[in-house]
C-alpha cells in the first residue's frame, strides 16, 4: 500500500471513529420530570494514542412510546416510559443532524437520545 493510501486509510478510520450511531450507556442520573437522563457512554476512544473514556453525557432525552388504546368512547393516545434507575444499561443513538438545530453536528454525542434499557 502507498504512503498517500495509507494517509487516506488514517483519516478515514479517524473520520469514522468520531461518526456515533448508537452505543450502550450507564445511566449516572435520571430526572423524571424531564424525562432525561445523564448518561456515560461505555465505548472508549482512541485520544492521542491512548485509549479513553468518553465524557458523561448531561440531560439526555428519554423517548417515550405513544401507545393508541382501545376505549368504549373511541380512540385514546396513551403516553408510556420507563422508569430508569442509576446504574442501568441503556441504547442511546445519535441524531443525524444537531437537535437543537444549531451548527452543522451530524452524529454527534451532544445529539443523544435514550431509546431504551438493555436488559
Amino acid at each position: 500500500m502507498g504512503s498517500a493510501d495509507k494517509v487516506f486509510k488514517q483519516i478515514f478510520n479517524e473520520h469514522l471513529m468520531n461518526l456515533h450511531t448508537a452505543m450502550p450507556c450507564k445511566v449516572l442520573k435520571y430526572y423524571p420530570a424531564e424525562l432525561k437522563a445523564d448518561i456515560q457512554p461505555l465505548f472508549k476512544r482512541m485520544k492521542g494514542g491512548e485509549l479513553k473514556s468518553y465524557p458523561p453525557i448531561p440531560k439526555v432525552p428519554v423517548l417515550k412510546s405513544l401507545v393508541m388504546c382501545a376505549d368504549p368512547k373511541g380512540r385514546c393516545e396513551c403516553g408510556h416510559y420507563f422508569e430508569l434507575e442509576e446504574g442501568q444499561i441503556v441504547l442511546v443513538n445519535f441524531a443525524e443532524r444537531a437537535l437543537d438545530f444549531v451548527g452543522n453536528r451530524r452524529h454527534d454525542l451532544r445529539d443523544a437520545l435514550v431509546i431504551g434499557v438493555i436488559e
